[in-house]
């Protein structure tokens, strides 16, 4: 039986910085009907308007925005700066005192993680409360030209951890998996905390490779790495997959009572998340897990679930994973026929789809169906493409099992210095 694991797209995130204007004030003299007008301080005197209605006026809309009347004269400030009309001077005072609480509430609740930066925040918060409008635009310029580099190095993590991916696909393509997910931590390790979602795509990852290569000890702690951190942000579909792979991992060391657990956990997520492929891959390896059990039945009835979803969604690789496994049931009551129908469809699919590990896995199943039948020629041809692609791609357990069975071909032939040959190629294979 071979277990599949889904691959997620991952790719480069655009990081957004919003800005805020904030407003300036600056000591002017206003000429308004030929007389002076000084602003200054926050302290501001009108021309024809009586300095006790004047202060009246200040200490009715002090009141009434719930500011000091030195506040609230330096709005007025603002106002003739901007050359406002009288008869908008009530809106217009509501609006900019609205719009100072939202900036200093900002400035209270939104804290930095670069001590320096929050310094000067704080600073610049201080300098509006005391109307010190230009010290605090100064102020929060020099915060944003730290956090403007602080953003460039970000960005330049967030690149370099997506060229650290593009680099283990491209060692995927060499067929180097252990490079690929040396390259898959390294892109891991690189992101900044507020994109675990990716780190866990790519510890996975890192797990796949891994296991692909029978590396299961530096795979599994990979697949708890990434369900840890998928918890943490309540990512329930990548906490469901990391619960199959670590399943998986548990069945190939062949502990499949905790692996049936994990697959169950993970069964229940992807159902609850609608996730149909991780569900089909799911069911596979549960599948797989009754099979080492001998519980051929209940094998089956999960294959031929996983069968219908990965045909129902049109995922070829899952599609070619079932059928392979579904041959494996009728292979063991003995339906040999029936078992060899359901190969040479997986074969096809996977050989289409150029999945070099699935091919290397069926075609040895083949051999077995010709071997049961006696062919003991056509089980070679078989066994022989399958150490192949096995060999090809860097499949140690795959090639452990093929060698074997090439070894029982020439043991049955009385060769038994070939078998030999082959058995210690096997033994090599373990031992690397």
């Amino acid at each position: 039986m071979d277990n599949r694991f889904d691959k997620s797209g991952d790719g480069d995130q655009n990081v957004g910085q919003g800005d805020g204007a904030v407003g300036k004030q600056v000591n002017i003299t206003q000429q308004i009907n030929g007389n002076d007008n000084i602003v200054a301080g926050g302290n501001v005197t009108i021309e024809g308007i009586p300095p006790e209605v004047f202060a009246e006026y200040v200490a009715k809309h002090s009141k009434a925005l719930g500011e000091t009347e030195q506040i609230v004269r330096g709005f007025l400030g603002t106002l003739l700066e901007r050359e406002v009309p009288r008869d908008q001077w009530d809106s217009k005072l509501r609006e900019i005192a609205g719009q100072y609480r939202e900036l200093l509430a900002r400035l209270e609740t939104v804290q930095s993680e670069d001590p320096q930066v929050q310094r000067l925040k704080d600073e610049a918060r201080q300098a509006i409360e005391a109307g010190e409008y230009a010290k605090a635009e100064e102020l929060l310029n020099q915060a944003e030209a730290i956090e403007q580099m602080e953003q460039t190095a970000r960005k330049r993590r967030i690149s370099a951890a997506a060229t650290n991916a593009d680099q283990a696909r491209l060692q995927r393509i060499q067929l180097r998996y252990a490079k690929a997910a040396e390259y898959w931590q390294k892109a891991a390790t690189l992101l900044p905390e507020d994109q675990k979602k990716d780190q866990a795509l790519y510890w996975g990852e890192a797990g796949n490779d891994l296991y692909g290569i029978a590396k299961y000890n530096d795979a599994l702690p990979l697949f708890e790495q990434s369900l840890a951190t998928s918890r943490e942000i309540g990512n329930k579909a990548g906490e469901g997959e990391a619960l199959s792979n670590i399943g998986a991992i548990h069945h190939a060391k062949g502990d499949y009572i905790t692996a049936q657990k994990y697959l169950k956990q993970s069964l229940r997520i992807m159902q609850e998340v609608g996730d149909k492929a991780g569900k089909s891959t799911t069911l596979n390896n549960l599948a797989t897990t009754a099979y080492a059990k001998g519980d051929y039945a209940t094998a089956l009835a999960y294959l031929e679930q996983s069968l219908r979803i990965s045909q129902e969604i049109d995922d070829k690789n899952q599609e070619g994973s079932a059928l392979n496994n579904i041959s494996q049931i009728y292979n063991a009551r003995g339906d040999y026929g029936t078992a060899l129908k359901y190969l040479e469809q997986s074969l096809c699919i996977r050989q289409e789809i150029g999945d070099k590990a699935g091919e290397g896995t069926t075609l040895n199943n083949i051999s077995q169906i010709y071997g049961a039948r006696g062919d003991n020629a056509t089980t070679l041809k078989y066994l022989v493409q399958s150490l192949d692609i096995r060999q090809e791609i860097g499949d140690k357990a795959g090639e452990g099992v093929t060698l074997n069975n090439i070894s029982l071909i020439y043991d049955a032939r009385g060769d038994h210095i070939s078998g030999l040959k082959y058995l210690e190629q096997r033994q090599a294979g373990i031992s690397v």
